[in-house]
């Protein structure tokens, strides 16, 4: 598709690409995506980024690191990234993979000829797509209610404002303007999800859908800080695909420059006992 545009958001106070989110990043391309690339926090963009970019015709851009994804999104959008657009795909870098091929998930979800579908459907609060991989059919990104949410001021949210107006905004105006979506995976699925609405599939199902290849990637955040103090996080390399060429050592290289975050929610053992349970109950592969 030719006019198949990606807005990727990257956290990239220097300007550098991580070997897992270039990883990314080439892959989006090869599914013939023309991906602008935000990098949030960066003033000038180093030699080595100029040069991954103009070799995987990626077009980079710098802005100060101000309303998280949805703020780095929007400057895109003003930018004029998504004019003219059929096709536009939310992304950022808050994943590891693909671990399987994107082409063969974009194919499937043509099959479905979903308006607007993403790769994980949650419960919590209201049905909504996780926002770390949204996509947009069939001109579905330019109607009103869908552009009054990106159209938002974003930058004095805090992380919980923007799931309430971003990600869940997203959800109430796909409702208002009668786009059909879809996900590659949702908590319908599970009759456990059903009663559980605040579990995350990324996390309490993150084996499955590795191990099924019905989502190819893995959470950063579960790896890094594991809020949910799952004692399986710690075989992640034993879940992902054999045929896979993503670089387990990537990862290895994140974790030892990331350690987990100081501030990361505390959860007491009647919660980690809890968590662990529903992982095993969820993410076996039958």
């Amino acid at each position: 598709m030719p006019d198949a545009i990606c807005l990727f958001a990257a956290h990239a106070p220097t300007g550098h690409i991580p070997p897992h989110t270039a990883y990314y990043l080439s892959e989006l391309t090869r599914c013939g995506l023309t991906v602008h690339l935000a990098l949030s926090g960066c003033e000038e963009i180093p030699a080595d980024t100029l040069d991954f970019c103009e070799n995987t015709t990626i077009t980079p851009w710098t802005r100060p690191n101000l309303g998280h994804d949805f703020g780095a999104w929007k400057d895109l959008i003003l930018w004029g990234c998504a004019e003219q657009a059929s096709r536009i795909l939310l992304a950022n870098d808050s994943v590891f993979g693909p671990f399987s091929s994107l082409s063969k998930l974009f194919a499937r979800m043509e099959q479905k000829e979903a308006e607007v579908w993403g790769i994980v459907e949650s419960l919590d609060v209201l049905p909504h797509l996780q926002s770390w991989f949204i996509c947009f059919e069939h001109h579905s990104f330019h109607a009103p209610a869908i552009q009054r949410v990106f159209l938002q001021d974003f930058t004095p949210m805090t992380r919980e404002e923007l799931i309430w107006h971003g990600e869940l905004g997203l959800a109430v105006a796909c409702q208002t303007e009668n786009l059909q979506t879809k996900a590659v995976w949702s908590d319908r699925q599970s009759i456990l999800s059903r009663s559980i609405k605040k579990t995350n599939a990324m996390h309490l199902r993150w084996r499955q859908l590795l191990r099924t290849e019905a989502v190819p990637f893995i959470k950063t955040e579960l790896l890094r800080d594991n809020i949910s103090r799952l004692a399986s996080v710690r075989h992640w390399k034993d879940a992902l695909p054999e045929q896979s060429t993503f670089q387990t050592c990537w990862i290895e290289d994140y974790l030892k420059q990331n350690p987990p975050r100081p501030n990361r929610p505390h959860i007491n053992l009647k919660g980690r006992l809890f968590y662990n349970l529903v992982e095993q109950m969820t993410g076996r592969t039958t």
